[in-house]
């Protein structure tokens, strides 16, 4: 097994076949033992694959370059993982999902784009080498032949290998981010990742990129939201793209706040996507805010995670009065607010929870027993002895009948006179 030394403590290993099988789960090692066993078409590991067997990293999503019949690929491998298959007739991919993992198939293409941020059109029919071409750095240019003429070879066209044991992220062409401004934020994703640092030519070309993410669709800026979630390390992701102006490029003004960075910079990946959201959005002014929400346009729950997590930093009192409204807080916004706000969060959330829990000391048929009529009064009466009961004044039942019979007798209870009508004192 032949090496090529890293200029840290680690070294590369050359990528073969036999290192694949070892990176892989069982379950994904079958799938490919399925589709190799097909036969009678070029099979490829390309891009991340092919770079993780370099760094000795256990693969659990696989990219497979293809002159076959890519349908018929992806079923042997569905039904070797028991999962499931998604095929994109138009650009000549399919994937299957299962429990051990995730393989992407693909023709060899390469990609021309109408306009910028828009989706590629894909020309299919290309060698393996101009697929290798279209691709966004050199670390994902790497390819390795499982089946073919070329078994076992290692396509490295662009110098991936080098710029790997380089700690080099290396952009392909000066008109990447141009044609998909999503790359500076999977660039960033990679150098964390992967610990890379752009060279030269990838830092001018990153901040003239920077003004093409205006072209891209929301939906796509959420997708890389998603994945940067699901990495080792999401906060130094997040620091990088804020350095290199990706954020700011992204939403005007979207730069995380102090207490942002403090929250994410211990934390490891995956994080919840809610929980994200919150920490990186809700600590922003409302204005910056709200255009990201726009911007990103996430799921429902998100945006109720992100509202929610500003309202527990806003809450300033542990009165009742001050924890109604947070009642039914989601948990992905509690658990963004205490890392944003530990010390005070910890004693706010613990009443909150104390509040929650509170139940009123007499329930709605010993009310009525009482001759408190079900409607507005007796919802205010519950209102009132559950607050009783939380701030400790209310201890028993036989202390909460006699207070509403004391004001009962008085004809004052709750503001309400005899005749049942609402008293303006």
């Amino acid at each position: 097994m032949s090496t090529i030394t890293r200029r840290s403590e680690h070294s590369l290993t050359r990528p073969s076949i036999e290192e694949l099988r070892g990176a892989l789960s069982e379950g994904l090692r079958d799938a490919l033992e399925a589709v190799l066993a097909l036969g009678g078409a070029e099979v490829w590991a390309v891009g991340g694959g092919v770079r993780d067997i370099a760094l000795r990293r256990p693969i659990v999503d696989l990219d497979l370059v293809s002159t076959g019949d890519i349908e018929a690929l992806a079923q042997a491998a569905a039904h070797a993982l028991a999962g499931s298959v998604e095929v994109h007739q138009q650009f000549g991919t399919a994937s299957v999902s299962g429990a051990a993992g995730r393989i992407d198939f693909a023709r060899a293409r390469t990609e021309t784009y109408a306009r910028p941020g828009a989706l590629p059109d894909p020309h299919l029919g290309v060698s393996v080498e101009a697929d290798l071409g279209r691709r966004d750095f050199s670390v994902n240019a790497i390819a390795l032949c499982l089946a073919g003429s070329r078994e076992d070879q290692v396509l490295d066209p662009h110098g991936g290998l080098a710029d790997l044991e380089a700690g080099r992220l290396r952009v392909l062409h000066a008109a990447s981010f141009r044609d998909d401004a999503t790359r500076i934020w999977r660039g960033a994703r990679y150098a964390v990742r992967l610990g890379l640092r752009p060279d030269d030519t990838t830092l001018a070309a990153l901040a003239e990129g920077i003004g093409w993410l205006a072209s891209v669709s929301g939906e796509r800026l959420w997708a890389e939201f998603e994945r940067l979630a699901e990495e080792p390390a999401p906060g130094r992701v997040i620091a990088l793209l804020e350095d290199w102006g990706g954020l700011e490029g992204t939403v005007a003004g979207l730069s995380p706040a102090s207490e942002t960075h403090a929250a994410l910079a211990r934390r490891r990946g995956p994080i919840p996507l809610a929980v994200l959201a919150a920490v990186l959005l809700a600590p922003l002014d409302a204005g910056v805010r709200e255009r990201a929400v726009e911007r990103f346009n996430p799921p429902r729950e998100v945006v109720r995670a992100v509202e929610e997590t500003r309202a527990l930093l806003d809450c300033a009192g542990v009165t009742p009065e001050a924890l109604a409204p947070l009642e039914g807080t989601s948990g992905a916004a509690k658990v963004a607010a205490r890392w944003l706000a530990p010390g005070a969060q910890r004693a706010l959330q613990r009443d909150l929870g104390r509040w929650e829990r509170t139940r009123p000391t007499l329930t709605p048929a010993e009310l009525e027993q009482l001759g408190i009529a079900p409607g507005p009064v007796m919802g205010e009466w519950l209102r009132r002895l559950r607050r009783e009961r939380f701030l400790g004044t209310l201890h028993t039942r036989a202390q909460a009948r006699r207070l509403v019979r004391d004001s009962m007798e008085r004809g004052d209870a709750l503001g309400v006179d005899d005749a049942g009508t609402e008293n303006p004192r």
